[in-house]
């Protein structure tokens, strides 16, 4: 059974227990996120002994050559001594210079864009808080004309990182981030096709990213917006989607509730079944879901079953 050193203590590990579980089984308070090698919240760097490929899936060169690699897919099979990572190598220094509540459970954080950093509108990145070793994957709502990072943060009960933000970050404070990840992202070859964007809640972030994106880049198809919460007060963002709208022919924007009476221009009812009128336009789609995983994944069948080819589908599910 392979010993795990970390921060001075030892810890048994099986050979068939990812290690990120093993550790804190016995007690450490590793970060995480998914679990599943997407997010990289869970990346350590071995400083003695040599980490399995299987652990280093998905991790840039750079990272892969100073032994870095992901707890949560690492099964040992020799000792190892780790660490966690060294900011200066995977995280970029951010002032925070706004924070607004958007409405009663979303917070709206902007911080200042590093010098180097480079992303596609429509990524998500970690956020990291050194001293409780914890961090988060959030999508950004930012687009590359921006000179700033945007954050669209969804206040979960006692959640460490989002209540961190709510109750104790303020203007002139630093954040961590960490490179762009994800594929979620317009593409320039999109220019000559329809696009249909869904998703709930915080699910907006990255949608709203790529929105501007095409729109930026003179997407030329029809643009259509579908938003859901569980009631109007759910929503946020409606007053800048709607000047959008006016301001481009090809957009339109249709926010969707579940509970109550839709605002203006919405719809009642589950953002799924909206989605499925939009679909049967037969319109040649490309499509991007975002938010809650449950609902991406209920979205994604419903456009399977419409004949969209899944090339053309693609997610951000929130885990």
């Amino acid at each position: 059974m392979p010993t795990i050193t970390f921060q001075g203590q030892q810890y048994e590990c099986a050979a068939d227990e990812p290690l990120l579980e093993a550790l804190n089984r016995q007690g450490t308070k590793l970060p995480y996120g998914c679990r599943a090698g997407s997010c990289q919240a869970c990346m350590l760097k071995a400083t003695r002994g040599t980490p399995p490929a299987a652990a280093q899936i998905g991790i840039e060169q750079k990272l892969k050559d100073r032994n870095y690699f992901l707890s949560c897919l690492c099964r040992a099979d020799t000792d190892m001594e780790v660490a966690l990572p060294d900011p200066a190598d995977r995280y970029h220094a951010s002032i925070v210079f706004e924070k607004e509540f958007l409405n009663a459970s979303v917070i709206r954080l902007r911080s200042s864009r590093p010098e180097g950093f480079v992303y596609q509108p429509g990524q998500f990145v970690n956020l990291l808080k050194p001293d409780l070793g914890l961090a988060r994957s959030y999508s950004l709502a930012s687009s590359c004309s921006d000179n700033f990072l945007e954050f669209h943060i969804r206040l979960i009960p006692d959640g460490r990182m989002s209540g961190w933000i709510a109750d104790t970050v303020e203007n002139g404070a630093f954040i961590f981030v960490s490179d762009a990840m994800g594929n979620c992202c317009y593409r320039k070859d999109y220019n000559d096709y329809p696009l249909l964007l869904a998703g709930t809640g915080t699910g907006l972030a990255p949608l709203y990213g790529i929105l501007r994106d095409a729109l930026g880049s003179g997407h030329r198809q029809h643009i259509q917006l579908l938003h859901g919460g569980l009631n109007s007060e759910g929503l946020y963002y409606q007053q800048q989607l709607r000047q959008l709208e006016q301001q481009h022919d090809c957009f339109d924007y249709k926010p969707c509730v579940l509970n109550g009476e839709a605002p203006a221009g919405g719809v009642q009812g589950a953002i799924d079944a909206q989605l499925q009128q939009s679909l049967k336009s037969g319109q040649n789609w490309r499509v991007f879901l975002c938010g809650d995983s449950d609902i991406v994944n209920t979205m994604r069948k419903v456009c399977l079953a419409h004949d969209i080819d899944q090339s053309e589908i693609h997610t951000d599910a929130f885990g």
